[in-house]
């Protein structure tokens, strides 16, 4: 009966020092994720703060790496399309950019980089990361009006900048997304509640 003791308390003793052992090896993961983002050169760079939501004042920094062609974009949507039953998932697609909110040590991963020329001179800017904006927020992130919540597992930020590189957008919080297969495009739908206040497209010697 000893033995069976002492051999069930190793094994405890065991299991609590692989577990501190697994939380050490995540810690260096974490870090490495930011270091390696400020070594690879960015393409663009965009700011905005969260508005009309709970939390409202959170400053978002935006870098995207590249912007991807058509039919790169086309693959990010069939897989948005194919949800759990895709082959390849979101989180394993290339990341093409990074959302860092301020004050948080952990960052978005953006898949989907997409900009189109606005009739009056301006560009919309189109980003999905691989998981929900505020998901890594212990309250988490919230409108206060009766529009659904989306449950979508990633989110979609559009931008409306103007020629001078300012302006305003939203993202997926609520309202619905619209995803074109065959165009290979995602957007927001009409409906969605302005978000984000105060988008600023950054200079080169601001990246």
């Amino acid at each position: 009966m000893k033995s069976d003791q002492s051999t069930s308390t190793k094994n405890q003793h065991w299991f609590v020092i692989g577990g501190l052992l697994a939380m050490a090896a995540a810690l260096p993961a974490i870090v490495a994720t930011e270091a390696y983002a400020a070594t690879r050169p960015v393409a663009d760079m965009f700011t905005a703060t969260t508005a009309n939501m709970t939390p409202a004042g959170v400053n978002l920094r935006m870098q995207i790496l590249e912007w991807q062609e058509a039919d790169v974009r086309a693959e990010v949507v069939a897989t948005l399309v194919a949800g759990v039953d895709a082959a390849t998932p979101l989180g394993k697609l290339p990341t093409v950019g990074y959302i860092w909110p301020n004050g948080s040590p952990v960052g978005y991963s953006v898949k989907y980089a997409h900009r189109a020329p606005e009739p009056d001179g301006g560009e919309r800017i189109t980003l999905v990361t691989d998981k929900p904006l505020g998901s890594y927020d212990f309250k988490g992130w919230s409108v206060a009006n009766s529009a659904p919540k989306s449950e979508a597992p990633y989110s979609v930020i559009e931008l409306d900048v103007n020629d001078s590189g300012t302006g305003s957008g939203s993202f997926s919080l609520v309202g619905e997304v619209s995803l074109d297969e065959q165009a290979g495009t995602v957007t927001l739908k009409a409906a969605t509640p302005s978000l984000l206040t105060n988008v600023k497209r950054e200079t080169e010697q601001q990246r």
